[in-house]
């Protein structure tokens, strides 16, 4: 019998599986974070959708538009047309009067005057006909090419949508697939590991906070959410992701923010980011080269976000990665 010369193999621990807790908070936050950010891309994705829907709408109130200029213009055309071809049948079959026959037909000075503006004005009415009509039909031209342009707008906007809906089906798919991942990680740690991830952390005294800003207010309305749960795609009022926090909070205060972290940092007015002293509490802290996580700016390098999975929102020291600061208003 032949006997094989090949060692067997060692047996491979499942990547999947952690062999130790700080292996396990370890790939908690690894799967998180792959989760946070294609869960915001998602609110990016449909960000994109709602703008293209909304210009699919405007492009074909556009066309509606253009097709009834067009239409009036095309009707006037038609009565214009009509009255410019009996003005000049009219002085073609010689019932208008011109300046020579004025002058031979009138008795006296003052019957050739009388004729004379009678010829004046006969001759300003076609005239005014004829500029009316050329004006009508140029109008009816300029609506029939905006209107190709709102169809042609329409068009390739619909196309748009149509493709950021397909895009968008995949990435809830991916998503649900990371997200699905951390809840199993999360599920894997000890009940210690969970109650310290759950500890709501400390309190910050934000009573000195002067009354009126727009940042700081929204401050004040989002620490009240303080201990509830980061759940991912959440806009509150139970539980939160990050976005779903600052867009909640600002709107609580007037400020209509974007889904997505991505579409908040290009909202409202840059802050130096290098320069701490000129941040105010309220204003939007923004992370990653492509930004997928926000934060709310406490003061004194602290912040109030929702974090990721398995903690509470909370206070935290400002996090590594910071790429911008916004001020709203």
């Amino acid at each position: 019998m032949a006997v094989s010369m090949v060692p067997a193999s060692p047996a491979i621990a499942d990547p999947d599986t952690p062999s130790n807790a700080s292996e396990a908070l370890k790939q908690l936050k690894a799967l998180s974070d792959e989760a946070e950010k294609l869960t915001e891309e998602l609110h990016k994705a449909n960000d994109d959708l709602k703008a293209k829907e909304a210009e699919v709408g405007k492009a074909n109130e556009e066309l509606v538009k253009a097709n009834a200029a067009g239409d009036l213009a095309k009707k006037q055309e038609g009565e214009l047309r009509g009255r410019v071809d009996q003005l000049a049948s009219s002085n073609f079959q010689g019932t208008r009067v011109n300046h020579i026959s004025a002058l031979l037909l009138s008795k006296s000075p003052n019957e050739f005057l009388d004729k004379l503006s009678v010829v004046d004005l006969i001759t300003s009415e076609s005239k005014d006909s004829l500029d009316k009509l050329n004006a009508t039909i140029n109008q009816a031209k300029t609506a029939a090419r905006l209107a190709d342009e709102a169809k042609a707008k329409a068009a390739a906007a619909a196309a748009e949508s149509a493709r950021i809906k397909g895009d968008l089906e995949n990435r809830k798919k991916e998503a649900a697939q990371k997200q699905e991942k951390a809840k199993q990680a999360l599920d894997r740690l000890s009940n210690a590991e969970k109650k310290k991830l759950q500890d709501a952390g400390l309190d910050i005294d934000l009573s000195g906070l002067p009354d009126g800003g727009i940042g700081a207010s929204a401050l004040k309305i989002a620490v009240t959410q303080k201990g509830k749960p980061y759940v991912w795609g959440a806009e509150g009022p139970d539980s939160y992701d990050c976005s779903g926090l600052t867009s909640w909070a600002f709107g609580k205060v007037g400020v209509r923010l974007p889904r997505s972290s991505a579409a908040q940092a290009r909202v409202g007015s840059a802050v130096p980011l290098n320069n701490r002293d000129a941040w105010k509490p309220g204003d939007l802290l923004f992370f990653g080269n492509r930004v997928h996580h926000v934060a709310i700016y406490a003061g004194n390098g602290m912040q109030f976000h929702a974090s990721t999975t398995g903690q509470p929102l909370k206070f935290d020291k400002v996090q590594s990665g910071l790429s911008g600061v916004r001020r709203m208003g």
